[in-house]
């Protein structure tokens, strides 16, 4: 039989394709659905809120609190809820793009370190139940956006700091040169924590007038530090990270635009098979209507 209705030949190699980057989004979609609303969002956050509350009370008032047993035991349930949670998510994701984010990781290391703080056999390792309240970040979109601004600014930051290093270590040698005999730039060690002082304004008038007593002119080197090191560098230390934190909600608004185009490519791929299964029908009823209209020419020869 003739295909008449085909293709044409670069559709079904760009179909496949869609379809198979359709698929690699992975996950399944039931579990999908579960973790997508925000039903599940809140109950999980108000797990992590509950468990914070009841983490600090038991820390408050010690193990020897009418309700320490009580709490051990709610610790646990809220260890299982976010193990399923966990779980969950992972098979709405699939593994590809589970362990492709780095808050997923961070979960998971998390929830593993609970495990390790539910061992009585070192005491110390129980105060690692308190790191689940830093889900608190991953489970809220506003904080998350805050933490990933600061990793994303940590170049800048780190050229600030460096930059700020530099001054304080210029600073520190000038001042132990200049005012050895003072108690506090006796040696770069007491001079970098005077100058850090400084810098935050602790003290100002005090170090000002003491230094002053030993040389008129310490006005000038502690205004001019004071400028360069509070004014200028921490205010740029300060913007880099501003600058970070606005930029962070354009990359949110990539991220859901990836989602939406994913959920374009499925609903495309699913149109497009379906519209093949139909092309095929309707090739298949022309080739019954063929068939049968041979069968009643056969039936009813023309008389000659």
């Amino acid at each position: 039989m003739a295909n008449n209705g085909a293709p044409a030949a670069g559709a079904e190699p760009a179909r496949k394709a869609k379809k198979s980057k359709a698929k690699s989004r992975g996950g399944i979609p039931l579990f999908r659905w579960i973790t997508r609303n925000w039903v599940w969002d809140t109950f999980i956050l108000l797990c992590i809120v509950a468990n914070a509350a009841i983490l600090g009370y038991d820390a408050h008032y010690g193990e020897t609190n009418q309700y320490h047993a009580l709490i051990e035991q709610w610790n646990m349930y809220f260890l299982f809820i976010f193990t399923g949670e966990l779980v969950l998510e992972f098979l709405a994701q699939g593994p590809r793009k589970y362990f492709s984010s780095g808050w997923n990781i961070f979960d998971v290391l998390v929830v593993g370190l609970s495990y390790i703080a539910v061992s009585p056999a070192i005491s110390a390792l129980r105060t690692l139940r308190v790191v689940r309240v830093f889900r608190l970040v991953s489970a809220v979109p506003q904080m998350r956006r805050v933490v990933e601004a600061l990793f994303g600014a940590m170049p800048g930051i780190m050229a600030s700091f460096a930059i700020l290093a530099v001054v304080f270590y210029i600073g520190a040698v000038m001042g132990t040169t200049l005012f050895h005999s003072d108690p506090g730039f006796s040696d770069l060690g007491q001079a970098l924590l005077s100058l850090f002082a400084l810098s935050q304004f602790d003290g100002w008038g005090d170090t000002i007038a003491r230094l002053q007593s030993q040389n008129p002119y310490a006005w000038v080197y502690v205004i001019g530090f004071t400028i360069i090191a509070a004014f200028a560098v921490l205010n740029l230390f300060i913007g880099v990270i501003v600058e970070a934190v606005q930029a962070a909600p354009q990359e949110e608004i990539k991220e859901e635009l990836e989602d939406v185009q994913e959920d374009v490519e499925e609903i495309q791929v699913a149109q497009e098979d379906a519209a093949v299964v139909q092309q095929r029908i309707l090739e298949e009823v022309r080739a019954l209507r063929t068939e049968l209209a041979a069968l009643r020419g056969a039936g009813n020869p023309t008389s000659g």
